[in-house]
């Protein structure tokens, strides 16, 4: 898995065309900055090819995860009781700030990487299908606030980055059937983690099934 803070120069010409957009985001941005409590920046892909752009947003929060969480559990990440209600008017509001900005656009715009950087950890949830991350944003931070204590070892160690998600690699041949794998596996499987151990880095897959951290050799990294 590739770290989300090292820069992409491998565009062909004839690829997908990245630059960094303002003028026509500001009312989506505003929407992420008020629901996530961060200061949202963005980059759009535009692929003339296959008319679409996609998204790739970094959130940048100045407090530490559990406060995120704090934030999405009604002031209390530790009871696990997130609040549907809330969640609910977390997708409607998303929803319907991507239907505007789309409404906007000359091509059709999607989220395909959403980077949650705070000040402990980063989160980077990839696309799996159209509006996948739209749809499953406030379902994956509840996740998080669900396995918190499992994937941080008992709150001892807590891991720099978090990939959501990466795959099981059961054989040679899966690493071209990536279409494949992603219906058979989704946010909810497995997440690839990142340890500091002082020089060097460590990385661990946690099984939300499992609630089990194992080591990497074993999986794909998307």
């Amino acid at each position: 898995m590739s770290s989300s803070n090292k820069p992409n120069n491998n565009h062909k010409k004839s690829g997908p065309k990245t630059y960094l957009a303002t003028d026509g985001l500001d009312d989506f941005l505003r929407v992420l900055e008020k629901y996530f409590f961060a200061t949202a920046k963005v980059i759009c892909r535009h692929d003339s090819k296959n008319h679409s752009t996609n998204l790739v947003i970094d959130l940048h929060h100045n407090f530490g995860i559990g406060e995120c969480l704090r934030h999405f559990n009604n002031g209390d990440w530790g009871n696990y009781n997130f609040v549907e209600e809330t969640h609910s008017d977390i997708s409607k509001s998303l929803d319907k700030a991507l239907e505007v900005l789309n409404n906007k656009s000359p091509y059709p715009m999607d989220i395909l990487e959403l980077s949650l950087h705070f000040k402990d950890t980063s989160i980077v949830i990839t696309r799996l299908h159209k509006n996948s991350i739209l749809e499953e944003a406030s379902n994956i931070l509840t996740a998080l606030g669900k396995h918190f204590v499992y994937f941080t070892k008992g709150l001892t160690e807590m891991p720099y980055e978090i990939f959501v998600p990466v795959f099981e690699d059961n054989n040679a041949a899966i690493q071209k059937k990536t279409s494949t794998l992603r219906t058979k596996c989704g946010y909810y499987d497995y997440w690839g983690l990142y340890f500091d151990k002082g020089q060097k880095h460590k990385a661990l897959i946690y099984s939300l099934r499992k609630k089990k951290l194992f080591d990497e050799s074993i999986f794909l990294y998307e």
